[in-house]
């Protein structure tokens, strides 16, 4: 074995030292939470359950928030590292968070569902422990604990709130918030109204095959429903209905990178990163700079989506779209039915989103999951009809999901019928298709994240030059597809290269190797003995050259930010007998 490999392979034992038990199972303190997965939890059971994680496995799972939401309730932020194997800013971080928009809940369970995951499995399952031996996690399950707690805590529909709690004039009268849905039949949820009018009137008509739903008159065809929206009234006296509940601002849409104001991009907030949830995320990703992967969980409609979210915002180097279309294209097999998009080019116009910041500001690959579609699409035609929808709802829910229509007086249109779909419907799977939803995407996560680059020292060669003087040539290998900087990292300059570091004797010269046949190398000009390296391309090497005058050996440091720390003692003697260096 050669003395840098020897040494490595000593380092690596070094870092188990006092753990016998490294790569068992991880053995709880006290009885470790179970939370069910076929169920959702408001904001409260979720914090509940973040903290028992906490205590039951104190050195590996440390709980702590990076702020408070606009109404003061706590933004809790999860670590998972392992202890023995180092600290947590000298491993490649992988961060993944949720319920961004109030009405998208499930990615919260979905993050629950991987932390239980994890730390069930390790030292059962060989790629979750090394995953977690090499690299850190960062959790926020629920960005916005306002929402959440609104989604959950007082009437809602499938689409509202969506907003953080920050009061907004949405209808620009001088009063923020004070129009907005009326729970007019007091049952707690927030459904359709409808009306019967003369006939004649009216755009719809009962079906006939099933009253509880309406169908649009052809023409030529006299109609006798009216179809007036969310259930509400005029509470401001405006004439209009539900033109100015809370918010809105769209916390998807008030990050720092490619902010645009509110007449370009509606929800956005006044200023790049003005509401405390987003601000709190972007202030803390500054003291991680061995974030390089990110994962950020929506709904709905079974898309894994990359940036950029806009024309602003520039197509991304060819190699980073080699990294993100591997990982995504693998994704498609994981989750059946998901699509890999672009926003900005398949789906919509975005400004200001957690995955364009994340990848732009600090150069992580990231992706956001657009979880659930809801399968009631029954005859596979692509299309889910009205009929098919309501067949679903009958047959394999057994008619929770519809509330039955009901008569009520309102105030403006006389009297109605509310009714419909309740609001954890279309966007929210039911408890008996969560589960398989929350692993899968949990899976994707894992395998994004273990493509975070997995830096090693492939080989070294010294050989001497005369007076004192020793050529030493390292190859820094990438098991993964992450590389240690990306490009977009390295052309705008998001953070410093990667430090190839050499002690113990005088580094006359250093650079890169560029052709190894032809020995030509990229020399250095300033301070040799700190060499900067411009990363390492996922499943590449990057070879190195040193020119050192000393005796005896030497230290080999490689510092990354993405990719961890490496080290290596390297004698200073040319054996008889060496691998040849390729």
């Amino acid at each position: 074995m050669k003395a840098s490999t020897l040494a490595a392979a000593l380092l690596v034992l070094a870092a188990h030292v006092g753990s016998a038990e490294a790569g068992d199972p991880i053995k709880p303190t006290g009885t470790p939470p179970e939370p069910r997965f076929n169920r959702l939890y408001d904001t409260e059971a979720v914090g509940k359950f973040l903290a028992d994680y906490a205590r039951a496995y104190p050195r590996w799972v440390k709980l702590t928030t990076i702020g408070k939401s606009t109404e003061g309730r706590p933004m809790w932020l999860v670590t998972v590292n392992n202890p023995e194997t180092g600290p947590e800013l000298t491993k490649p971080a992988m961060y993944v968070d949720a319920n961004t928009h109030a009405n998208e809940v499930q990615g919260t369970e979905t993050t629950l569902y991987l932390l239980n995951f994890m730390l069930t499995r390790y030292g059962k399952l060989e790629r979750v422990t090394e995953l977690l031996d090499r690299a850190v996690f960062y959790f926020v399950p629920v960005v916005n604990p306002d929402g959440r707690s609104k989604w959950f805590g007082q009437p809602a529909t499938p689409h509202f709130p969506r907003t953080v709690a920050t009061p907004r004039d949405d209808d620009r009268d001088g009063l923020v918030d004070e129009d907005g849905y009326d729970d007019l039949d007091g049952d707690g949820v927030i459904t359709r109204m409808r009306k019967k009018v003369p006939l004649g009137e009216g755009r719809f008509r009962l079906d006939p095959k099933d009253p509880r739903m309406l169908v649009r008159v052809k023409r030529g065809e006299r109609g006798d429903y009216k179809l007036l929206g969310w259930e509400g009234f005029d509470n401001d006296g405006d004439g209009k209905i539900n033109e100015d509940p809370l918010g809105y601002v769209d916390p998807n849409r008030t990050f720092g990178y490619d902010f645009q104001p509110r007449y370009v991009q509606r929800g956005a907030s006044d200023y790049p990163l003005q509401i405390p949830e987003t601000r709190a995320i972007a202030t803390w990703a500054l003291t991680k700079p061995n974030l390089a992967a990110a994962q950020s969980f929506h709904n709905a409609g079974k898309m894994i989506l990359r940036g950029p979210g806009s024309k602003h915002v520039p197509e991304y180097p060819r190699a980073d779209i080699a990294v993100y279309d591997l990982i995504s294209k693998e994704g498609e097999r994981l989750l059946p039915g998901y699509k890999a998009m672009v926003i900005g080019k398949d789906l919509y116009r975005a400004h200001a989103t957690t995955v364009d910041h994340l990848y732009m500001v600090h150069g992580a690959i990231s992706f956001t999951n657009e979880l659930y579609r809801a399968p009631t699409d029954l005859d596979g035609d692509g299309h889910a009809k009205p009929e098919e929808r309501m067949k679903f709802n009958d047959l394999l829910t057994l008619g929770r999901q519809f509330v039955k229509w009901k008569k009520v007086k309102h105030p403006q249109y006389g009297e109605i019928e509310v009714g419909g779909y309740r609001h954890d419907v279309g966007r929210v799977p039911e408890g008996w298709l969560l589960e398989s939803e929350c692993h899968r995407n949990a899976a994707f996560v894992l395998y994004h994240a273990r493509q975070l680059p997995k830096l090693s020292i492939a080989r070294t060669r010294v050989r001497a030059q005369g007076k004192g003087l020793w050529r030493i040539d390292v190859s820094i290998a990438n098991e993964r597809a992450i590389p240690s900087m990306t490009a977009i990292a390295r052309q705008n300059k998001l953070h410093r290269a990667d430090l190839a570091l050499v002690t113990g004797a005088k580094v006359i010269a250093s650079g890169i190797v560029r052709d190894l046949d032809l020995d030509k190398i990229d020399l250095q000009r300033h301070r040799p003995e700190r060499l900067l390296v411009p990363g390492v391309a996922g499943f590449r090497q990057q070879r190195l050259f040193f020119l050192v005058q000393g005796e005896g050996e030497v230290t080999l440091r490689y510092e990354s930010l993405k990719g961890g720390l490496l080290e290596s003692r390297i004698k200073l003697v040319e054996p008889s007998t060496r691998k040849e260096f390729k």
